[in-house]
C-alpha cells in the first residue's frame, strides 16, 4: 500500500517537472554588477547540476529583450546570439545549453557596457573531489569574453520560490498576485501550501529545489515509461521543521525526519518529499503572508528553507 501510495505521488509529481513547465519570466533590469565590503569575486559557488544565472559584463551584442530560445527536437541550443559557455575541468569540457538570456538597459546616447545574464545548468560532471580548477568559458562570436572559476561544492540547497527568475516555472503558480513569493512546496497532489490551503499532519508535501548535486544514474534519454528511471539524489539530505508557538521566540523545533523521496525529475530539478509529522496544540495560526511552520531541507554543504502554512 505504501509504495503504490509512493509511486503515485512520484508520477502526479513527475507530470508537473516535465508537463506543467511555463513561460519565462520577466526580469528586472540589472543596475549593480555587486556590492558589500570587498572587490567583486570573478568565481561562483556551484554544485553538479545546479541551475543558476550568471551574469558577466563584455558582451558587444546589443540585447533589448530576453531572449528564451526555441527547444529543437536535439535538445536545448548552445548558442545564443553567438553566446556560448563552455565547462572546462582538466580534461572534461562540456559545451553547456543556454536557457535565456537577458541584458541591462542602455541609455539613448553615451557609452554602456550592459550586465548580460545567463541561464544554464552546470553539468554533472563537474567533479567537487578533484584539484583541478573547473572554468565557465563565455565566448561570443568564438572570442572570449571572460573566464569564471567554479568553487565546486557537494550540494547548493535553494528551494524554489515564485519569485525566483531562472526562466521557467511551475505552472502551479498561475494564479498567485505577481509580487508574491510563494515557495514551490505543494500538496502530493497540488496544489502549493498555503493559507487557503495549509498543510496537514500525516500528509505528504514536495519540495522542489536546486542544487542538491550528483545523481546516482543520467536522465534516461526518453524518459519515463515509470518513475524508477529518474535518477536519485546520490547524497544523504533531510527535513527539519520548526515552528512558533504563541507568539513566542524563538522557534522551536519540532522534528527532523528523513524524506521518502529525493531525486531529480529534469533539468537540474530536483523533489524532496516527505511526511508531515504532527504538531502540538500551542502552534500559531498562520497570518497574513507568514507561515507558522519552516521547513529546512538540508545537504552535507548547504541548506535552505522555506515557511509554510499548518493547519492547527
Amino acid at each position: 500500500m505504501y509504495h503504490l501510495f509512493t509511486t503515485v505521488v512520484r508520477a502526479f509529481a513527475l507530470l508537473l517537472g516535465f508537463g506543467l513547465f511555463g513561460m519565462a519570466q520577466a526580469q528586472t533590469a540589472i543596475g549593480v554588477a555587486g556590492f558589500g565590503y570587498r572587490q567583486p569575486a570573478n568565481a561562483i559557488t556551484a554544485a553538479p547540476g545546479q541551475f543558476m544565472i550568471v551574469s558577466v559584463l563584455g558582451i558587444t551584442t546589443r540585447i533589448p529583450d530576453p531572449v528564451v530560445p526555441p527547444i529543437p527536437t536535439d535538445g536545448v541550443p548552445t548558442a545564443v546570439q553567438g553566446i556560448t559557455v563552455g565547462f572546462v575541468q582538466g580534461p572534461v569540457t562540456v559545451q553547456l545549453q543556454i536557457r535565456e538570456v537577458q541584458q541591462s538597459p542602455c541609455p539613448a546616447s553615451g557609452a554602456c557596457s550592459p550586465a548580460t545574464t545567463l541561464t544554464l545548468q552546470i553539468p554533472y560532471e563537474l567533479n567537487p573531489d578533484s584539484s583541478t580548477q573547473a572554468v565557465l568559458e563565455v565566448k561570443e562570436n568564438g572570442a572570449s569574453v571572460t573566464d569564471i572559476v567554479l568553487n565546486p561544492v557537494t550540494d547548493s540547497v535553494h528551494v524554489l520560490s515564485t519569485c525566483d527568475q531562472t526562466g521557467v516555472f511551475l505552472s502551479l503558480a498561475f494564479g498567485l498576485p505577481a509580487d508574491s513569493c510563494v515557495p514551490m512546496v505543494m500538496h502530493a497532489q497540488g496544489p502549493l501550501v498555503s493559507m487557503s490551503a495549509p498543510a496537514k499532519p500525516g500528509e505528504t508535501l514536495v519540495v522542489w529545489a536546486y542544487g542538491l548535486g550528483a545523481i546516482d544514474h543520467p536522465m534516461p534519454e526518453i524518459c519515463c515509461a515509470s518513475v524508477d528511471q529518474l535518477p536519485l539524489a546520490v547524497q544523504p539530505f533531510n527535513v527539519s521543521l520548526s515552528y512558533a508557538d504563541a507568539g513566542r521566540f524563538p522557534l522551536r523545533r519540532l522534528a527532523q525526519v528523513v524524506p521518502n523521496y529525493v531525486g531529480m525529475v529534469g533539468s537540474g530539478l530536483y523533489q524532496v518529499q516527505f511526511v508531515v509529522p504532527a504538531v502540538p496544540s500551542d502552534i500559531s495560526p498562520c497570518s497574513g503572508t507568514s507561515g507558522n511552520l519552516t521547513v529546512q531541507v538540508s545537504g552535507p554543504n548547504s541548506a535552505d528553507a522555506a515557511q509554510l502554512c499548518m493547519q492547527p
